[in-house]
């Protein structure tokens, strides 16, 4: 497999960072991960508008170079016209660019619903680095692993007065009484897939309650990879959104 390692590409092997690099050290770092359809990234720009806030609220440097044309030259140059693609930018400003073949969610989830778990303590939606996509991302790691590990497809965060924040790889939205609603972005990732569903539907932003989970209509999970998903049985608006995310996203 070969990466694009600060305007260069190379095999995998041979794409070398210093031990000292603070984003090996500290997990100073922003990284996005996105996907491409016939090796054309999606929403290119978004994502790497997003990187360039986190950085300079850190005061990282700025990403730079084209990276949309990294991106696809290295589906090209790996095989892999459907991959997860992956920008990573240390705080001393290398930066790393790696696509890698897209892991297919179960059909089951998709055709009859997936599960969804809460994370047993509770987050400060004031926290530093909420809202950013950082390297230092562990404890979001081993929350997926073990939802998934438990069957489910992600775990949701919630905040200090019951509210849902996100999952720890996704955004939320519920549909109530006929309205789709989504978690207001104050706290938690300001998602790009979430937002390509809000240009698609009317949906309002505000707090949403954790009792709000147990007696909404549908219920639907978002991210880059596994697009729209729905929790529960799918019902008419998530199936609506989810086909008109594929096709918007498809040729």
């Amino acid at each position: 497999m070969q990466v694009w390692l600060d305007g260069s590409f190379l095999p995998e092997a041979k794409a070398l960072i210093p031990a000292t690099d603070r984003g090996f050290l500290h997990g100073r770092g922003l990284f996005e991960t996105l996907r491409t359809y016939d090796g054309v990234p999606f929403r290119m720009a978004d994502h790497v508008d997003r990187m360039k806030a986190s950085a300079r609220r850190f005061g990282f440097p700025q990403p730079s170079g084209d990276l949309d044309a990294a991106i696809r030259s290295l589906c090209r140059r790996n095989g892999l016209p459907d991959a997860a693609a992956r920008i990573t930018l240390s705080a001393d400003g290398r930066l790393l660019v790696t696509t890698r073949p897209r892991r297919p969610i179960p059909p089951a989830w998709t055709r009859d619903g997936a599960k969804v778990d809460l994370v047993p303590w509770r987050r400060d939606a004031r926290a530093l680095l909420a809202g950013h996509k950082v390297t230092s991302y562990l404890e979001n790691i081993l929350v997926h692993d073990d939802a998934l590990k438990r069957g489910y497809a992600d775990a949701l965060f919630i905040g200090l007065k019951n509210e849902i924040l996100e999952g720890s790889i996704s955004n939320i939205f519920l549909v109530i009484r006929g309205k789709v609603v989504t978690p207001k972005l104050a706290g938690i990732l300001p998602g790009v897939t979430r937002k390509v569903v809000m240009e698609l539907a009317n949906v309002r932003e505000r707090t949403v309650k954790l009792q709000e989970l147990r007696t909404a209509d549908e219920v639907f999970l978002t991210n880059a990879l596994i697009e729209v998903l729905p929790i529960g049985k799918p019902g008419p608006i998530t199936t609506r959104i989810a086909d008109a995310y594929r096709a918007r996203t498809r040729p």
